[in-house]
């Protein structure tokens, strides 16, 4: 290694290339890199869409949702199984395993459902996909004083413009229902003609046909013989022969009256109460959510200076979002940079300083060369990673330059210097990288939603670190050896004075403060040790009792208000409508108020979306809820954050008091968009629903009563009324069965799907029914006449009918029937969701299993994905540690020295806990990482400092003689190291802008868990190593014997024979 070094210190511009070499490569590998919201995510869930018209939840869930269950059970790679049974559609939606090959299970599923042949005849084949991870890249809404007809052919349009474009590719478009052709027949006119729906069905399937009736070969020319005899228009089919009857031919326009009309189904949007067509442009894992954003602003700029009778208003672009993102941490990151800087320049050489802070770009070019491999993207995560990693790159920077310096202050010339300081520290700074690495390795063995996000911070660590230790030991000890400081030159006067004033401040306060602090913590170790162990335990009971908070994601205000109404079901578009728009009305109204309060009257709320016929989920990876009428919706859009002086939480209590209760309503909730679902959710599930029923009735109750949460609600919501049919006496003495009644009921006023139509890119389905006026009220049901035996006989005279109202959906999790609970914290910021959870879970046990036997439960949300990130770690972190250790213990060669560097980390929390304290902000899974990068940190400044240790007691120093001199030496490395990460990561603890709230947890811990690790390597390191060595000294006497002297004891001091060997 001495020569590697020599060889770089030789010939400079071998470094020189090296380093030009990494910057315009890892340049070029930046340029690369794709911008995404978050980190790109695995699909890892296959969905199981079947179709069957007209069928009741009950029927779907026995006649579909069972059999697919039944069949996919016990495929490898299934991690969960939950169903949702709802009217006319099952949705099963398969969890698969992490280590699962996707496709694979995929294909394994789609063979499972083939070979079931026992579905219902009428049902549509399953549809069977993989989920795409879709991140909403822009949303804009088309208007204009044009007919629906009109603005559904210009979106379409647009969606086929967009499409074309290279980088676009997932589009969705809402705001219309599907257009089907209706033939709508006339209940007096069939029974005049004496025409059945079967009659009608099939003289279109006769008809309404292109039809090849093979080919004629002559002698000089081939003719095909064939029928052009398809129709597609309205007034085409109404002329379709149904039968003749004497004379007299019957034909569709004499029964029934033929449109192409709107499916009968709530699917409206508004944006700032002017009706539209919404379209959303999706980016997939390999497009630019920047480059798509891009090209649709400049299309729609385009569209818009072109047509004056329909315009296009942006909803949300989240590209401005990211960007702004990226801005802000490339903003904290270059004023840390500048920091770092600044101190370094204040208490080094200025060529030190200047090639110690070199070492950042490089590091940082070295590591976009391997992201653009990897396929990394810039996002939020990976940026905090590059800003965390500024200070530990630093931190070794320091440490060689200081050794180098120290050398060249002693009398060495530089070039000897350089080598001997490089390799004086050179094990200690690999060992201290080296178990950085694999501390940010955990990164990778995480699960759960978090593991989705977190590899990628843990990537631009490692990255950048493995690129520190070749510039550290190729490029920076041949700039040093080279630079100003080595040569002997001064900086400019007025930079040397204050140089001298800053390093002379730092001696002062090194040898009146730190050394007789040292001096005294030799003399009273345990004295030291009680107070940090003190410290550790009152911070455990400040969160404990409340004074520390936490939680399991941190709260973060966004810039949406997501307001959902529901009513009960089947009723009416007309009266979510006028709710929804009251709604509307009162939150503009309130608007006015606060924003002339808070904000100067200018305005809180930049636009709202407004969607009838639909919730919106507050969870942008939710699967999105079946349409109908009693829902409605709105998406609040307030200006940033940035621009106003009032939270997005208090924005959202002063609407919800403007709005008041709403009459008759099942639900009403406000809600902040986030991307983490859920605090709490609790499903239960059974296979007897007489006990889930009640069992979820009493734990709702319980839940609320608890006062601690809102927007209570479960999946268990009654459905539409239903009119139960069993045929009387005179039914069956007709010889009439269920089954026969039913189907004409069902073709009448369902309808009778009888042919498909391709009209350009839309499917239109012919649908036969009674028309509308004919099937609006229980009396047209009552009067419905049923055909038998040439006769006709009213339908109240077979049946008896019963009102009753059954299950919007039935839910399953794993093949037993379930419903979820979910809610909100009613105060976020104070209550954990952690305890309110395990309360329901105790009452659960305690309570409701005791009346119910059969119940089981299951924690959903956010807890259970804190719980899949916490079951990892279980086992990956074990492994991490050990890993840690063995790298350790393979630098120092001894054991208790090892447990000595192991010892200090769980007294960093001391910082983390009342860093959270001060800045009011509660501890949450960002936070636990944050204390997995400062292990890293911590472990570095230790073993830089008992290897120095080490040195000095093989140079002959007593033993707190040589501790006094490896405090004094590591006092300013590790003081600067510290003070550059703090400055590196203070920008962002005091951001006030949205964009860093759910990262600042994670720089509180690293920066005020490093003002603890200063502390626990420079005064609580020495007292644990001084309590070693009375531990080694009685040990030799129990075992030996001997009784050694202080430094007789010490492994370095055993290792001097052997060495000399």
């Amino acid at each position: 290694m001495r020569d590697f070094i020599r060889y770089f210190l030789k010939y400079p511009v071998t470094s020189n290339v090296i380093m030009l070499l990494i910057i315009v490569f890892g340049c070029m590998g930046l340029f690369n890199l794709r911008k995404t919201f978050f980190p790109e995510r695995t699909a890892k869930m296959i969905n199981v869409q079947s179709v069957y018209p007209g069928a009741s939840p009950l029927e779907i869930e026995q006649m579909i949702t069972f059999k697919i269950e039944d069949n996919i059970d016990g495929i490898t790679g299934i991690k969960r199984v939950t169903s949702k049974s709802l009217e006319n559609t099952s949705s099963v939606l398969v969890e698969i395993e992490n280590n699962a090959n996707n496709q694979v299970v995929l294909q394994d599923i789609k063979n499972a459902i083939d070979r079931i042949n026992s579905f219902p005849d009428d049902m549509e084949s399953p549809s069977i996909t993989l989920i795409e991870n879709l991140n909403p890249a822009i949303s804009f809404a088309i208007s204009g004083n044009v007919t629906l007809d009109r603005l559904k052919l210009v979106s379409e349009q647009i969606e086929d413009d967009l499409k074309d474009m290279q980088g676009i590719s997932k589009i969705t478009v809402s705001g219309y229902p599907v257009q089907e052709m209706e033939i709508s027949v006339r209940e007096n006119d069939i029974k005049k003609y004496n025409v059945s729906f079967y009659e009608i069905h099939r003289a279109i399937q006769q008809e309404n046909i292109d039809i090849t009736g093979g080919t004629i070969k002559s002698k000089k020319e081939n003719f095909q013989i064939r029928s052009n005899n398809k129709k597609y228009s309205s007034s085409e089919i109404s002329e379709i022969v149904v039968k003749k009857i004497g004379e007299r031919i019957v034909k569709i326009k004499d029964i029934a009256r033929v449109n192409k009309v709107w499916k009968d189904e709530s699917n409206k949007k508004y944006f700032n109460d002017t009706s539209c067509v919404v379209i959303k442009v999706l980016n997939t894992n390999n497009e630019d959510i920047s480059v798509i954003a891009s090209k649709t602003r400049e299309y729609i700029e385009n569209f818009n200076s072109i047509n004056e009778d329909i315009q296009i208003n942006i909803i949300e672009d989240n590209s401005v979002i990211i960007e702004q993102r990226i801005a802000l941490l490339s903003k904290n990151g270059i004023i840390g940079f500048v920091l770092v800087m600044i101190i370094l320049t204040l208490f080094l050489h200025p060529s030190l300083a200047g090639w110690v802070a070199v070492a950042i770009p490089i590091s940082f070019a070295g590591m976009f060369i391997l992201a653009s491999f990897y396929g990394i993207t810039l996002n939020v995560i990976s940026l905090f990673g590059m800003i965390i990693v500024i200070g530990i790159l630093v931190d070794d920077g320091i440490v060689i330059a200081e050794s180098i310096y120290q050398r060249y202050e002693r009398g060495e010339d530089s070039f000897n210097a350089a080598v001997n300081g490089t390799l004086e520290v050179l094990p200690a700074v690999f060992s201290a990288i080296l178990t950085t690495i694999v501390a940010f390795s955990l990164f990778f063995m995480l699960e759960g939603m978090l593991g989705d996000f977190f590899p990628e911070m843990g990537f631009v660590v490692i990255g950048t670190l493995i690129f520190s230790l070749i510039e550290g030991v190729i490029i920076l000890p041949s700039h040093i050896a080279h630079s100003n400081a080595l040569k002997g030159i001064k900086p400019n006067y007025r930079l040397r004075k204050i140089i001298n004033k800053t390093t002379l401040f730092l001696e002062n306060f090194k040898n009146n403060y730190y050394v007789p602090s040292l001096n005294f913590t030799l003399k009273n170790p345990f004295t030291i040790i009680i107070v940090f162990i003190c410290s550790l335990i009152l911070t455990v009971s400040a969160m404990s009792a409340g004074l520390i908070k936490s939680t399991v994601f941190p709260n973060i205000d966004g810039d949406n208000i997501i307001v959902n109404l529901k009513f009960q079901a089947g009723s009416s578009e007309e009266k979510t409508n006028k709710w929804i728009q009251f709604i509307e009305k009162k939150i503009l109204e309130e608007n006015i108020t606060i924003s002339k309060k808070y904000n100067n009257n200018t305005s809180l709320i930049k636009a709202i979306e407004k969607s009838v016929g639909s919730n919106q989920a507050v969870d942008q990876w939710a699967m999105s809820a079946p349409q109908s009428s009693e829902k409605g919706a709105l998406n609040i859009i307030l200006i940033p954050s940035e621009e106003r002086t009032i939270g997005t939480s208090d924005i959202t209590k002063y609407l919800k008091n403007a709005v008041g209760e709403i009459p008759t309503s099942e639900s009403l909730t406000f809600d902040i968009a986030s991307p983490f679902g859920k605090a709490i959710s609790i499903a239960l599930y059974s296979d007897d629903t007489n006990e889930l029923l009640p069992a979820i009735k009493q734990l709702k109750s319980y839940m609320h009563s608890l006062n601690l949460m809102k927007n209570i609600e479960s999946s268990d919501q009654k459905g539409l009324k239903e009119l139960k049919i069993t045929l009387k006496e005179k039914a069956y003495n007709l010889n009439l069965t269920t089954a026969q009644i039913l189907n004409e009921i069902r073709q009448g006023f369902y309808g009778f799907e009888s042919q498909r139509l391709q009209l350009g890119t839309d499917e239109v389905k012919i649908w036969i029914r009674y028309e509308k006026n004919d099937r609006n009220s229980i009396y047209d049901l009552e009067n419905m006449r049923i055909n038998h035996l040439s006769n006709s006989y009213l339908l109240s005279d077979l049946v008896d009918m019963k009102l009753e109202r059954d299950l919007i959906s039935i839910d399953h999790l794993n093949g037993k029937r379930s419903v979820q609970i979910d809610a909100d914290l009613l105060n976020p910021k104070i209550d954990n969701p952690n305890i309110i959870v395990s309360n329901l879970e105790d009452y659960i046990k305690s309570k409701i299993k005791n009346i119910y036997p059969s119940i089981k439960h299951s924690v959903e949300g956010q807890i259970r994905s804190q719980a899949e990130t916490g079951n990892s770690l279980k086992y990956s972190g074990p492994i991490v540690l050990i890993l840690m250790l063995t790298i350790v213990l393979f630098t120092f060669r001894s054991i208790l020295q090892t447990i000595a560097v192991f010892v200090l980390i769980p007294f960093g929390f001391i910082g983390v806990g009342w860093g959270h304290f001060i800045h009011d902000f509660q501890l949450s899974m960002f936070s636990w990482f944050g204390m997995i990068a400062l292990i890293g940190i911590l472990v570095n400044d230790s073993l830089v400092f008992i290897s120095k240790f080490n040195n000095n007691l093989k140079l002959g120093l007593k033993f707190e003689d040589a501790l006094i001199e490896t405090g004094k030496s590591r006092f300013r490395p590790i003081i600067l190291t510290s003070l550059t990460t703090i400055a590196g990561l203070a920008p962002l603890i005091f951001e006030k802008e949205l964009q860093a709230q759910f990262l600042i947890p994670m720089a509180i811990a690293i920066a005020y868990g490093l003002i603890l690790a200063t502390l626990l390597t420079l005064i609580f390191l020495p007292a644990f190593l001084k309590i070693i060595n009375k531990i080694r000294y009685t040990k030799e006497w129990i075992f030996t014997g001997n009784k050694l002297n202080d430094e007789e004891r010490e492994p370095a001091i055993k290792e001097i024979h052997y060495e000399n060997m």
